[in-house]
């Protein structure tokens, strides 16, 4: 998940956000995530809504995972 987001070379300007769940216990997260790119950890967890009717809570917490491109404008 992670490991093609931070390899993929990103424009300057360019972003790639991902909301993902928040595993910061796997190795992706340690090799990919961390000092990779900026995280915004989430509150409390999400719950989708399906025609108008509120569906179960996630069962994880979430995060939103943004990678900035700083690389040459090619």
């Amino acid at each position: 998940m992670g490991k093609k987001a931070a390899e993929t070379h990103l424009k300057n300007g360019q972003y790639l956000v991902m909301l993902i769940p928040s595993r910061t216990d796997t190795s992706y997260w340690h090799d990919y995530i961390f000092n990779h790119a900026e995280i915004e950890f989430l509150r409390g967890r999400l719950k989708f809504e399906v025609d108008g009717i509120s569906g179960d809570s996630a069962p994880f917490p979430s995060a939103l995972v943004i990678y900035k491109g700083d690389g040459d404008d090619d």
